[in-house]
């Protein structure tokens, strides 16, 4: 009865996951960066001409047609083949099934894996792979593990930190086949890839806390600091923890010298909640409960910015009701290019030149270029030419207007 129960909160958490990323997706347009992996004007892969990313994304659009939910609902597959393999994860590492509910709930919230589930970027894909990675070697399934790891080689070069992971766990279990298979992979995933050192070395240290932060929100960041120096000084460390412990030391060891893309890193991180929820349950169930008052304030606060981030970001559009200045928007790079290309598409302009970063956005929704006609953004104060179109794009509060003009 208790197993039915637990796979009913399972089913009810992913469907309304579902519901709300749909939404979410229904309110973004494509931005400037996945219009280039889209149109194959960013990254390669070791074996094809483009990146994944570029043929998953058509993949995508081939299937449910040119739009934003061709595009991203590959990415949001993905994520939710990740739940299930994280509660897979969460049963090796958790006393209880509820427990390991509350790490698939706790994943769920967090931020960066909301956005990863929205975007078009390889952190879906690499969340994916690394939990499947992560399955394969807690259910003992050792072939499908070796393989799994050198197959991710080729998919992403952030990968690096995963094969450094199991290097320094391959190492503290004696594992002689684990430890030079994953420092082989290593060299070759910088050979094939590199490594940028360039730049005049910079402190990013504090930006990089930023980071860690918004992608697990304040509270939960703490913790997960917390966990890592807490498990330091326990004489049995398992696998997550050398996963969580290495990316994040890694990270911050870097980020004294240079400017990171911590795109590369974040995922890597937001998979170790099976480990914070075992941390927390275990420190909360061994007080009496008189004594667990602190832990109920800290996991409810928690759970209600986490709630609250989630459903800032699927429904950010929203914000443009609370502030004067569009630009300073988190996600205004996904917005206005989709409501722009429908208005011109109502006026019948199916061809129009524009800066070059709105071009290739709009080229996506079927707007093309032309050595006729331009696209100009007016301001308030601008006067335009009464015989000429007007375009016009609202999201809140907040009025984008464009004049349509010929080539002199």
């Amino acid at each position: 009865m208790e197993k039915i129960k637990n796979y009913k909160l399972i089913i009810i958490l992913l469907s309304l996951d579902l519901l709300a990323l749909l939404y979410g997706i229904s309110t973004l347009s494509i931005s400037a960066d996945e219009a280039d992996i889209y149109f194959g004007e960013q990254g390669k892969s070791l074996i094809f001409s483009h990146s994944l990313l570029y043929y998953i994304s058509h993949f995508g659009t081939f299937i449910f047609g040119q739009n934003d939910f061709g595009l991203r609902l590959p990415f949001l597959f993905f994520h939710f083949l990740s739940c299930l393999l994280l509660y897979l994860l969460a049963l090796k590492y958790t006393k209880t099934k509820i427990d390991a509910f509350f790490s698939l709930l706790l994943f769920v919230l967090l931020p960066g894996t909301v956005a990863s589930a929205l975007l078009v970027n390889a952190a879906s894909l690499v969340i994916f792979l690394t939990l499947a990675i992560l399955c394969a070697y807690e259910y003992e399934k050792k072939w499908l593990f070796y393989i799994l790891l050198i197959i991710v080689l080729f998919v992403d070069k952030s990968f690096n930190i995963l094969f450094l992971t199991f290097f320094f766990f391959g190492i503290y279990k004696r594992n002689a086949i684990l430890f030079i298979l994953s420092l082989v992979l290593f060299g070759a995933s910088i050979s094939f890839y590199g490594f940028d050192t360039g730049g005049r070395p910079r402190g990013y240290f504090l930006d990089t806390l930023g980071i860690f932060a918004a992608c697990f929100s304040p509270l939960v960041f703490v913790y997960f600091f917390y966990t890592i120096y807490r498990l330091t000084f326990q004489k049995y460390k398992n696998l997550l923890w050398f996963l969580m412990s290495v990316t994040f030391v890694f990270c911050l060891l870097l980020s004294l010298r240079q400017k990171l893309f911590l795109d590369d890193f974040l995922p890597f991180c937001v998979i170790c909640t099976p480990l914070l929820i075992k941390t927390l349950m275990q420190s909360y169930r061994v007080r009496l409960p008189v004594f667990r008052l602190r832990y109920k304030i800290f996991i409810e606060c928690s759970i209600i910015f986490l709630i609250f981030c989630y459903f800032l970001i699927v429904a950010n559009q929203l914000l443009y009701y609370f502030i004067n200045n569009p630009n300073r928007h988190f996600a205004n790079n996904y917005h206005f290019a989709k409501e722009l290309a429908l208005e011109l598409k109502k006026q019948d302009v199916l061809e129009l030149a524009t800066a070059p970063s709105l071009q290739k956005r709009l080229r996506f929704y079927g707007i093309k270029n032309s050595n006729k006609f331009y696209l100009k953004a007016l301001k308030q104060a601008d006067k335009h030419d009464m015989d000429k179109k007007i375009v016009k794009v609202k999201l809140g509060k907040y009025e984008k207007v464009y004049q349509i003009l010929n080539y002199d």
